[in-house]
């Protein structure tokens, strides 16, 4: 008896040893941030001393893809290492009819187009702009951190989720970040857009409000149908049931979208704990420090609790409406955007220094990257993506895609490390699944791949041969790295028709994926982008023998990468785009307004 009694503490101490020494993970994600917006990666003017350091002792990896250029989709391949596409996660191209409603996620502005001009509205990087619609992340989808959570480890998401909430009705949180392998949920399950900014003095939503009940009278349209209404029951073709139906239908038409456009601010801007709302409208401003506390909080009690862990530490910095902490104002040389980047590198540092102080250093796991490039469209207040032309909302341009990556993991990673091998943030599912030990999805098809042995250096070639670059639905471009040499080709089927001397749709305030806005190149234009990342000198299609080799080659992976492909529902779709009022949330009912009382002061905020 007292040797079974043996074993089974034997038993049980090994397997807390090999939970103890389980790896943790952390991954930082930004939003908007340019390639050109960190030290590391070439900027001297904006101060990112905590990122720069995790380059320094980790990993650099210079060619890291978005696997598309706005945030939703880009998000959902990061956690589930498949192309957007595979799941409907994109948006097919469509012609929207004279007084049509085009719902274009324009992620810095937020707000609902109207297509009141007649013009053509083909398809554009496309994300969730409201909160009461019922699209999201599908659940058929399998995530990483569901990975994690089936192997014993605790998971936590901090800030921006922007991947839907519910379905049929308010509080069923069918597409809730609990319901894709995270415990604790503390953010905002949609987005900050400039709706969400208390400065603004007027909202996009209540210009288009101004723009559409005024200019198409639509008050006094409804006020003139609902008196024919009246007429029709005075003169006794209707009863009083057919009256109320009527006119109640009626009003709920016009007015739902007019309190809808007027009142984003109150119905978008929300954020939640778990599953219940603490604030709403948020604060942006302390967005930052509060995700930060948590965080904290979050790494001291899977301390306490010898439990490994996955934080994900999602930013709303840099994305548009930009209102940094009042600690870090005018403390920047590049305005509220260079403030907001210098927020969130205090942030990361705090998260670091906390991971050094409780001795997790050495056996976790981090990674920071952004979600798509700097909007450049914006002006002053959007960001640099360096050397590289384009910007976010452009699939096939270096600019939208190219990510400022740095990951750090002291007992597999040597300090210094530079990556130039393309790799895709796809490439962190099955990442995470070799260091968990934990077999792949067998019932899909897995994009993304192991690139651990890169980042340890035991292998240098990247492990994919193609990556394909959507822009929406759209394939604009094929990377294509050859198992032999050093040579990374990329070839653009589709071009951007950029304002004359930039490299962004101003006029536009992002790059349409279709129609008149693009140029479809045939021949398609090819580029060696190792010897020449800006993309400045096209191969030739009449005198380079190389050309139609290498075409030939990337237009047979496309033939294979399209039979891959399987018709799913498009999350995009209008009709699963248009808020509808019973999803939405709220707190304090009927008024939908709270507020959450957070103590900062133990960060020891210093800007």
């Amino acid at each position: 008896m007292a040797r079974l009694v043996w074993f089974a503490f034997l038993s049980v101490t090994l397997t807390l040893s090999r939970g103890d020494d389980r790896p943790n993970f952390v991954f930082f994600v930004a939003d908007d941030l340019g390639i050109g917006d960190v030290g590391c990666f070439g900027n001297d003017t904006i101060r990112t001393p905590n990122i720069d350091s995790i380059a320094a002792k980790g990993a650099k990896l210079t060619q890291h893809l978005a696997a598309a250029p706005v945030c939703t989709p880009s998000r959902a391949a990061f956690l589930t290492g498949r192309y957007p596409i595979r799941y409907g996660s994109h948006i097919e191209e469509s012609t929207m009819n004279y007084g049509t409603v085009l719902i274009m996620a324009l992620d810095h502005y937020c707000f609902l187009f109207f297509n009141i001009s007649g013009m053509t509205g083909r398809d554009l990087p496309m994300a969730f702009v409201q909160l009461a619609i019922p699209s999201g992340l599908p659940r058929s989808e399998v995530t990483f951190p569901q990975l994690a959570k089936d192997h014993g480890y605790q998971t936590a998401l901090l800030g921006k989720w922007h991947l839907g909430l519910n379905c049929a009705w308010a509080g069923d949180h069918c597409h809730h970040p609990s319901e894709f392998g995270f415990d604790y949920f503390y953010g905002l399950p949609l987005s900050n857009g400039l709706d969400c900014d208390p400065e603004a003095k007027q909202t996009i939503g209540q210009y288009i409000a101004r723009l559409l009940y005024r200019h198409l009278r639509l008050w006094e349209i409804s006020t003139s149908i609902f008196v024919v209404i009246l007429a029709l029951k005075y003169f006794k073709y209707i009863q009083w049931k057919t009256l109320f139906l009527l006119s109640t239908f009626g009003w709920s038409l016009v007015a739902c979208p007019y309190v809808a456009l007027t009142n984003g601010r109150r119905l978008n801007c929300v954020m939640m704990r778990d599953d219940d709302i603490i604030e709403m409208p948020f604060n942006i401003s302390t967005i930052t420090p509060r995700m930060t506390l948590e965080a904290v909080r979050f790494l001291q009690e899977s301390k306490t609790k010898n439990e490994p862990f996955l934080l994900e530490v999602s930013y709303w910095n840099v994305h548009t409406a930009l209102v940094p902490y009042k600690e870090f104002r005018g403390k920047s040389r590049h305005g509220l955007y260079g403030d907001s980047v210098e927020e969130m590198d205090w942030s990361i540092g705090v998260v670091m220094a906390t991971l050094e102080r409780l001795g997790l250093t050495d056996n976790t796991f981090v990674y920071f990257t952004s979600d798509n490039g700097g909007h450049i469209e914006t002006g002053e207040e959007g960001g640099s993506n360096g050397i590289y032309k384009g910007g976010k909302g452009q699939g096939g341009s270096e600019g939208g895609i190219r990510m400022p990556t740095v990951v750090q993991w002291p007992r597999k990673i040597k300090p210094g490390t530079i990556v130039t091998e393309a790799t895709s943030q796809m490439d962190i599912f099955p990442t995470v699944a070799d260091i968990l030990k934990a077999p792949l999805p067998q019932d899909r098809v897995m994009d993304g791949r192991n690139i651990l042995p890169l980042l340890g250096g035991a292998l240098v070639t990247s492990p994919h041969e193609f990556l394909f670059h959507y822009c929406g639905g759209h394939l604009h471009a094929v990377r294509y790295m050859p198992r032999e040499g050093n040579v990374t080709w990329k070839a653009h089927f589709v071009s951007y028709n950029w304002d004359h001397g930039t490299t962004g749709c101003f006029s536009l305030r992002i790059c349409r994926c279709a129609g008149q806005e693009v140029t479809y190149n045939d021949p398609p234009l090819l580029y060696d982008v190792t010897s020449d990342p800006t993309e400045d000198r096209p191969i030739s299609v009449d005198s380079d023998s190389r050309y139609p080799i290498v075409i030939d080659v990337i237009k047979k992976a496309v033939e294979e990468h399209v039979d891959s492909l399987t018709e799913v529902e498009n999350q995009f779709g209008v009709s699963n785009f248009i808020p509808r009022p019973w999803l939405q949330e709220c707190c304090n009912f009927p008024f939908c307004d709270c507020q959450e009382n957070v103590n900062l002061s133990s960060l020891r905020i210093n800007g």
